[in-house]
């Protein structure tokens, strides 16, 4: 009889965000009686603990990791000096390289388990803290487009010596991989797209659904981040009600930035904006909007993007990496160049044309994720 293979997933935090909820989905999908899980997350913090898969055991991280995903700058508004100090630690140990003694140190008692596999969830502090282990085999996970951000640019000789103990870069998308490729120098990389809960999502969106106006309706969940660029989305909104289209706009997610939009819809003077805070399970108000729209400034792959298909919504994205893959026909959605002049017009065109949206929206009832492939490309690396 085969002994199962143990893996071990890292990661930073598991706030509702796209990074934990496809975490999870992998977690959940991983065949049982092949594999052995566990999650370390170094700050054990966010609202997706919850929904991490009963069989995975859960490791926190040590105290050393408390401000691993907390940036400078929010603590220093938030005043607490026990947090700033603990933070100015860290970041000396990863200025000075002395990060990888320290990593050394912390997992000791992490490295007594002779894991076969060890999954960076997210690359970044994620894919240092892997590098620097003894599993056996060691991925790391990439899940933006690190031509348009980089996220380590502080980092760089840090981050590239531990790609040289990294064994495979995988990335959710074709534009993400090469892009990190590129920007590390390495050669060792591949794509697969990411998971999906489809069985969670065509509950919700038939199970929850959710009142919604008589009108046209257009809705985004997004972290309030300024990567998510949910202001272009308002301001788009602002240029088709000026131009005579009636419609609602419905925004879930929160986040550092909500205020600034709350003050923005408030300057545009717009009643037809809903703020509805975190919804874990936004797939039956999807399911009874008119039109999904992305309006990033860039992504790896947004899952959020097949979350709509699959809950039977056309997408209208800005162009990012990824959605050449996800939007790849014209009855799914459309694509529009990467600027506020581009997504106002494209969500005019879209919503100009309500029988085609409306067509649309029938025929991706029929919409199929390719889960099961998906899958045993995972399998087939772990």
């Amino acid at each position: 009889m085969t002994s199962k293979k143990r893996i071990l997933f890292v990661n930073d935090e598991m706030e509702m965000g796209g990074v934990a909820r496809v975490l999870n989905t992998l977690m959940a999908n991983l065949p049982q009686d092949k594999y052995e899980i566990d999650c370390l997350v170094l700050h054990k913090t966010g609202a997706l603990l919850s929904e991490i898969p009963s069989n995975v055991r859960v490791i926190s991280g040590t105290d050393f990791f408390q401000t691993v995903d907390q940036p400078m700058k929010e603590l220093l508004k938030k005043k607490d000096i026990k947090l700033i100090l603990s933070k100015a630690r860290l970041l000396f140990y990863m200025k000075t390289g002395l990060i990888k003694n320290k990593i050394t140190k912390e997992r000791k008692e992490l490295d007594k388990i002779p894991y076969d596999i060890e999954m960076a969830a997210k690359e970044g502090f994620c894919t240092i803290f892997t590098a620097f282990g003894k599993s056996k085999k060691k991925i790391n996970w990439i899940l933006t487009d690190y031509s348009v951000n980089n996220y380590s640019k502080r980092h760089m000789n840090l981050v590239k010596e531990s790609l040289k103990y990294i064994d495979l870069n995988i990335a959710d998308s074709i534009q993400a991989i090469d892009a990190y490729k590129h920007v590390f120098s390495i050669d060792h990389g591949i794509s697969i797209h990411n998971l999906m809960d489809v069985d969670r999502i065509e509950k919700d969106k038939s199970c929850n659904k959710v009142n919604v106006s008589n009108k046209i309706n257009i809705v985004s969940v997004a972290r309030f981040h300024p990567q998510k660029a949910i202001d272009r989305l308002i301001i788009a909104h602002k240029y088709v009600i000026d131009k005579g289209i009636d419609h609602n706009l419905y925004l879930v997610g929160g986040g550092e930035l909500e205020e600034k939009l709350k003050a923005l819809v408030s300057d545009l003077n717009l009643k037809t904006v809903h703020f509805l805070g975190y919804m874990t399970n936004p797939y039956g108000l999807i399911n009874e909007c008119d039109l999904f729209v992305l309006p990033s400034l860039y992504e790896g792959f947004a899952t959020v993007v097949n979350e709509s298909l699959i809950a039977g919504t056309p997408v209208l994205s800005t162009k990012v990496s990824g959605i050449d893959e996800q939007i790849i026909n014209p009855s799914l959605g459309w694509i529009v160049e990467n600027n506020q002049e581009a997504l106002n017009e494209g969500l005019y065109n879209a919503l100009n044309d309500y029988e085609t949206l409306q067509t649309m929206k029938k025929e991706i009832q029929d919409y199929h994720y390719p889960n099961e492939k998906i899958l045993s490309e995972f399998i087939e690396v772990f």
